[in-house]
Parts: structure tokens; sequence; C-alpha cells
């Protein structure tokens, strides 16, 4: 598998970076949220996290996960549109007729 092409930026005046849109999706942060930087002179590398002052803040802004009674609520739902259905397809005449051998206890 080919490692990705690396991204390349250029430093602003003051040392600014401006990141592109990919990388602000990846990291799933905004303009004007926080980062943590965290620098790794041996390497010389630079790694950046996002940086999340308010867990519960954070905690409330994600997506509502399937609780027990969601999941018992779809699957009644279900239920009750399997049960009309086969009633609907009880009351229906049946296509063909039936012939002896469709019932073999009838000659018993």
């Amino acid at each position: 598998m080919a490692k990705p092409k690396p991204l390349i930026l250029e430093l602003g005046a003051n040392g600014e970076v401006r990141l592109p849109d990919d990388a602000l999706r990846a990291l799933e942060v905004q303009p004007g949220e926080k980062l943590s930087l965290r620098i790794d002179t041996r390497h010389k590398a630079v790694r950046l996290e996002r940086h999340v002052d308010d867990p519960w803040g954070e905690a409330l802004k994600q997506k509502k996960q399937d609780g027990f009674e969601d999941i018992l609520g779809a699957q009644k739902q279900r239920d009750q549109e399997a049960s009309d259905l086969f009633d609907k397809r009880m009351k229906e005449a049946p296509k063909e007729k039936r012939r002896p051998e469709d019932d073999p206890d009838l000659w018993r």
C-alpha cells in the first residue's frame, strides 16, 4: 500500500500555518477551536491533536446512541408491519387451486 503524499504548507509572516479543509475535517475541528501541539525534537516532528476544554460539553455534542427502548420500539414496529402483511395475505384468495397431492393426509 502506497504512503499518502505529504501535504506541504507555507509558513506565514508570523510563523502561522493555515490548515486545509481536509486536515480540519480529519481532526474534527473548525476555525476558532483549539488544537494541542506536541513537538518531538528528536525526530523533528510535530503532532496536532484536537484539544477539548469541556469534556462534558463535548459529550453532549455527540450523536445520541440508540438506547434499549429505541431498539425495542423499532423491533415492535417491524413486528407490527409483518403481522399486518401476514393478515392481509391470509385474507386474499389463493392464486392456485389446491390439488389432492398438496394435502397427503387427506386420504388416510
